[in-house]
């Protein structure tokens, strides 16, 4: 008898021990996530939220935010992927998926996707293939309208003032005849608001092959497939743009001082000392639907192109990835699935606690919990859901409409596709002079742009410098690796 009692606690002791240790088992993964306006104290709350939900609903998997601000987050990243700190992060402001998976700094997920990523294969279709480097998949692109198409917001209540109907915005030349207007109605406003160091109008029509800059890209064309790469800052196209900021700079748009400017481009017009600024979304409605809540006034958009465009570059700009150190790859993979294609984990990520940070409307959209919440002040802010993988499954803030995601979706499927589209650039053989040529641009493009000095001289002194930096071995290696890319997907 006592042998079999001894046998029975036995029995019950490895039970005990092999629950707990089931229970131990379920992994934790540490998630970047980057705080910008507003600091998300509520981040522990909504946390806890978030894994009440992922044990829910059966997932193997609990997080913890790693919180890191906006100002030092490439950095930050950098360093946590160098100790195997994080195991899930957004690659959004950093180096391109190229670079970080030809240094070593990310993990192939082919492997993960079949095993635990089914969704996320099914969401994101064809554009997943962006973010694949050479013969592997290295991330999973956030879901977005991902066509871009130049475009100019602005304070709607000015604007009506000025006389300006936005539809007679189309082009630059338009652009510049409303904003004489604006000149005109409030002469001691600045037209156009830049950002950091003046940045003022970045080139249009072009895919960048994976670069930050200009120098080495394609020009993209209605009906063509040509897929010549070229330097653009040599081109007549680039001529004519400088007209433009010669023009905008001659007839006062642009505050005296931008060069050496700090802030924000909607820094301007929150303080209502700028009339509008540039912009790059699919459409009129999308890039009012995108901006509307970041703002206390009313804002209307207006396209300066009919054409928006589909690059992989705007494909992978926030790519999710896992690092190659991280030793909870599964787990992330788990829950990154969870995020592309559960709402209510989608939500609680994006939009907070219903009833804490925000409340549904009769109209299927959102607004703040409480009325003194803003988009500065609630403890989760909404302003950052456009950083999660896939908020189309999600609840749209008001003003936006229930059926505003739709928009982005469809936009995706009618918009015109880079000839490159898919193409992903390894930058391992010119990584020096890709250096040297971002470093001139920085030097040379603003300057240029705000027409400051003698740009005919400048404009010269850039193209050499250009040369000097190696640009055409840059040239040289996307072209033979663009063709060797095209040969494989004909």
């Amino acid at each position: 008898m006592k042998r079999l009692l001894a046998c029975f606690l036995t029995l019950v002791l490895l039970c005990s021990g092999i629950s707990f240790a089931s229970a131990q088992e379920v992994p934790t993964i540490k998630v970047a996530y980057m705080i910008t306006m507003n600091a998300a104290a509520d981040r522990d709350k909504v946390q806890a939220e978030i894994n009440r939900v992922l044990t829910e609903k059966g997932l193997n998997v609990q997080i913890e935010f790693v919180c890191i601000d906006f100002a030092s987050w490439g950095q930050q990243i950098n360093l946590l992927l160098s100790d195997g700190s994080i195991d899930l992060f957004n690659c959004c402001f950093m180096t391109s998926v190229g670079d970080l998976a030809a240094n070593g700094s990310i993990a192939p997920i082919d492997d993960l996707l079949d095993q635990y990523g089914q969704g996320i294969r099914d969401v994101l279709g064809d554009y997943l293939n962006c973010a694949k480097v050479g013969d592997h998949l290295y991330g999973a692109p956030k879901l977005a309208a991902y066509s871009l198409a130049p475009g100019f917001l602005m304070n709607k209540e000015m604007a009506t003032k000025a006389g300006i109907n936005k539809d007679d915005i189309t082009n630059l030349d338009t652009l510049t005849e409303a904003l004489k207007k604006v000149k005109a109605t409030y002469p001691d406003i600045t037209a156009i608001s830049t950002g950091p160091n003046g940045s003022l109008y970045d080139p249009t029509g072009l895919d960048l092959l994976g670069s930050e800059k200009a120098y080495a890209s394609l020009k993209l064309e209605k009906g063509s497939t040509d897929l010549t790469v070229s330097n653009y800052y040599a081109s007549d196209d680039f001529k004519k743009l400088l007209t433009y900021g010669k023009t905008w700079s001659d007839l006062g748009f642009i505050r005296k001082d931008a060069i050496n400017g700090q802030e924000a481009s909607f820094s301007g017009m929150h303080s209502g000392e700028a009339f509008g600024t540039f912009v790059g979304y699919a459409s009129e409605e999308i890039s009012e639907s995108i901006n509307a809540s970041a703002f206390s006034f009313d804002i209307s958009a207006a396209m300066l192109s009919d054409t928006p465009w589909v690059t992989s570059d705007n494909v992978t700009g926030m790519t999710w990835c896992i690092p190659e150190l991280s030793k909870n790859k599964e787990a992330a993979m788990i829950f990154l699935n969870a995020l592309f294609t559960d709402p209510d984990i989608a939500n609680l990520c994006g939009n907070g606690i219903e009833g804490e940070h925000y409340v549904v409307t009769d109209q299927g959209n959102i607004t703040y919990a409480k009325a003194d919440q803003d988009a500065l002040t609630t403890g989760w802010p909404s302003g950052m859901g456009t950083f999660w993988p896939n908020m189309l499954i999600t609840y749209p803030w008001a003003p936006d409409k229930a059926d505003t995601y739709q928009l982005w979706k469809d936009s995706n499927n009618t918009c015109e596709k880079s000839p490159a589209l898919g193409f992903v650039f390894d930058p391992t053989n010119v990584v020096d002079e890709i250096a040297a040529c971002n470093n001139a641009v920085s030097k040379y493009y603003n300057v240029l742009m705000l027409n400051i000095g003698d740009t005919d001289t400048m404009l010269s002194e850039f193209l050499t410098e250009l040369d000097q930096s190696g640009v055409n071995d840059i040239i040289t290696e996307k072209q033979n690796q663009l063709n060797e890319w095209a040969k494989a997907n004909q």
